[in-house]
């Protein structure tokens, strides 16, 4: 049983799949670990930290590709990348399944087997499994510490023989894992904060943390089964408009994390909406890989437009590379470990699991259906 860890080829992804303490708990399995050198240089772990914990340092990617059983990556792998694999190997990877499905395609014409964590279920016993939790909550801290460094005043109330400095006032769009992060972490460092969700149920969670709910009246379901949101009618998001409109007139920072899995993201916040805030405001824009909650926001750049300043961000948790790799590499290690058996001393799937039906996305090239 061999398991493999490539650097990541992604543009500005800083993050690893495996850190020495997982590669540790892996090789106590009794599997071979390789890595490429220098996988987790970003992160802050060294070649020298992974081979104390039992992994073999390989020099280059297409030589862990060729001799690997599983591959656990950050990210799907880039067409590059390819003509490394062979038919029956197993990658376990976000692969962003609901946004780019397109993909699936290639990885079933490589005939692998492929997991892709996003799709995980929220179930009790998937939660130590989590990317998307364990990332987002990164993130949602992460851009509201971008948009602090952006914005050209203090965000606590100061009281000082000089006069008083009123605390900044935040925003934020979207009350998932990212958003309920970034609403208390503006709260730590002094701001006043409001939020805005489609699902009220979450009003309870934002007022725990110190925000004010801006509750839009509806009588429709706007949360799926699985507790994500879901599109808004024209006449919802006419009210949702006005209420946000009516907020950014007096807000210092807006950060935005609303998304629909498998869809564009919502528009927010339109260019006849910036001119409402104040020059010098900052928004931080974490949904610009899925078309983006505010126009005219570019997925890793940050532009000024007409005094406000936007910064799309989509992957602000690769800003955060050791925490983030570390919540990550136990994600997957944490998927991997129930697969593990004792006695045959391998990993085998049991395809009925409701995990590995949820996660699977290709079976030795075949496209697996979802439900």
């Amino acid at each position: 049983m061999i398991i493999g860890i490539t650097k990541e080829i992604r543009a500005k992804e800083t993050r690893v799949a495996a850190t020495p303490e997982t590669i540790k708990k892996m090789t106590a399995w009794g599997a071979t670990v390789l890595l490429e050198k220098d996988a987790g240089i970003k992160a802050g772990f060294t070649n020298e930290a992974y081979q104390e914990a039992g992994a073999e340092i390989i020099s280059s990617a297409q030589e862990v590709y060729q001799k690997a059983d599983i591959i656990l990556k950050i990210c799907a792998p880039e067409p590059e990348e390819f003509a490394y694999f062979h038919p029956g190997q197993i990658l376990i990877a976000d692969f962003k399944a609901l946004s780019k499905p397109e993909k699936i395609v290639d990885y079933a014409k490589l005939k692998l087997t492929c997991f892709s964590l996003d799709l995980l279920p929220r179930i009790s016993r998937a939660q130590t499994m989590d990317i998307l939790s364990s990332q987002n909550n990164l993130a949602g801290y992460k851009a509201v510490l971008n948009a602090v460094n952006l914005l050209g005043k203090a965000v606590p109330m100061m009281m000082t023989a000089a006069g008083t400095i009123a605390p900044a006032k935040v925003l934020v769009l979207g009350a998932g894992v990212a958003g309920l992060q970034a609403i208390a972490t503006a709260k730590r460092l002094g701001a006043q904060v409001f939020a805005s969700d489609v699902r009220p149920a979450v009003k309870e969670q934002v007022e725990s943390l110190g925000g004010k709910f801006l509750q839009v009246e509806t009588d429709a379901e706007l949360e799926t089964a699985s507790g994500y949101a879901k599109e808004t009618s024209a006449d919802y998001q006419k009210r949702q408009t006005a209420a946000v409109a009516e907020q950014l007139k007096k807000t210092d920072i807006v950060i935005t994390t609303a998304q629909i899995p498998g869809k564009a993201a919502p528009r927010l916040i339109s260019a006849e909406m910036l001119s409402l805030m104040s020059k010098g405001g900052v928004i931080i824009d974490m949904a610009t890989d899925s078309g983006g909650n505010v126009e005219g926001a570019i997925d890793g750049q940050t532009i000024e437009k007409d005094g406000i300043i936007i910064q799309g961000n989509s992957n602000l948790a690769a800003e955060l590379p050791q925490s983030a790799s570390r919540l990550f590499a136990n994600n997957l290690y944490n998927f991997l470990a129930p697969m593990y058996h004792k006695e045959q001393q391998k990993i085998s799937f049991d395809f009925a699991d409701a995990l590995i039906k949820a996660t699977c996305i290709c079976k030795d090239g075949q496209i697996m259906k979802k439900e």
